[in-house]
């Protein structure tokens, strides 16, 4: 569906996408997953010019990055609120 995005561009389609990736990296699990498999065209700039004039889909975008990119490196770090448990 990305891909066909970027044949023909649709800012509605595109925005729905994005939200659906931004949701299902609030999994740990989906997240790790989208780490090899979210789409290149979502990291590089192929919707540079559709993302341009919607501010908060841009923002989506950020956050799905952040959140792929970020998930492991918490996890490893053993991030998380496990130390502000009470035995």
């Amino acid at each position: 569906m990305v891909a066909a995005l970027a044949e023909q561009p649709s800012s509605r389609l595109l925005k729905h996408i994005i939200r659906c990736y931004l949701r299902l990296s609030d999994n740990p699990r989906a997240c790790d997953a989208l780490r090899s498999c979210l789409p290149d065209m979502l990291r590089d700039a192929t919707f540079s010019s559709c993302l341009h004039e919607d501010p908060t889909t841009r923002r989506w975008l950020q956050q799905l990055l952040h959140n792929v990119a970020v998930s492991r490196v918490t996890m490893q770090a053993g991030g998380g609120f496990d130390h502000m448990l009470v035995n």
